[in-house]
């Protein structure tokens, strides 16, 4: 392979990834049509610049990355399984590609081994976005068997973290609704649930799992204007392949509701 089309598979790949961040901010600002254009493109460049030269860590991450919030799981996890190998990855590189896999495997419904891998990217660090993951996995490893102590342990640990995260909130109110279903009484689960997700929902109005779970629980309960007022911002949301809740969900929602 030539020198220039190395530097041209360089120039490509950085362009992608620094495009990669902009289709997020379209993502999480309402516009959905164009960030999926824009993802389009981007995975347009990363392929075109990784068939051209070995590009750096960071970049053949943010490849895999887009792979897995296309849903594209198991070509993630070959793109990460190759790049791991790679001599030039960092620290950052290392939790970045820990955390991702093991979204790959929770989406293909291996959560132990999720857990696992995620637990390897909290021995680096754990930043939100880790606490935000492993956090969910355990809330959902406790609804399955019934056991609540460690994902109790880790979110409460979320929280001393940083109370005022959206992610770690709604994390708090999942567990909340978890609990209440092996409660003899499940009413003051199910309110300290709908306080977490309110909380998360007066910081980020268009996180959807929250405005999803809050509305749900409302109107489960017969506050049907609460809930209706809590989907106001659910229009032009992007629902990438990791959002637990679907697009038909929220549309099964919103049609009890009545919007």
């Amino acid at each position: 392979m030539g020198l220039i089309s190395g530097v041209k598979a360089q120039v490509t790949g950085q362009k992608a990834y620094r495009a990669h961040i902009a289709a997020n901010e379209l993502a999480s600002s309402g516009k959905p049509e164009e960030a999926a254009a824009k993802y389009k493109e981007v995975l347009a460049d990363y392929e075109s610049a990784l068939s051209q030269s070995r590009l750096p860590p960071n970049i053949q991450l943010g490849y895999a990355i887009l792979l897995v919030r296309l849903g594209r799981f198991e070509e993630a996890m070959r793109r990460m399984e190759q790049t791991r190998l790679d001599k030039a990855m960092k620290e950052a590189d290392w939790f970045d590609l820990r955390l991702n896999y093991s979204v790959c495997l929770w989406r293909l419904g291996r959560l132990e081994d999720a857990i696992a891998t995620a637990k390897r990217a909290a021995q680096i660090k754990k930043p939100a976005a880790l606490y935000n993951t492993l956090g969910m996995y355990l809330v959902e490893q406790a609804e399955k068997t019934g056991d609540f102590a460690e994902a109790e342990a880790f979110n409460a640990e979320a929280m001393d973290y940083d109370d005022e995260d959206p992610g770690i909130l709604d994390n708090m109110g999942m567990l909340c609704e978890a609990r209440a279903k092996f409660a003899d009484d499940p009413a003051p689960d199910r309110e300290k649930a709908k306080e977490y997700y309110a909380k998360a929902h007066k910081i980020k109005p268009r996180q959807i799992t929250t405005m999803y779970n809050l509305a749900r629980l409302y109107h489960e309960d017969g506050q049907d204007d609460l809930a209706r007022e809590t989907l106001e911002p659910a229009e032009n949301l992007y629902f990438s392949a990791i959002t637990a809740v679907t697009p038909e969900m929220m549309g099964e929602l919103k049609k009890a509701l009545g919007i």
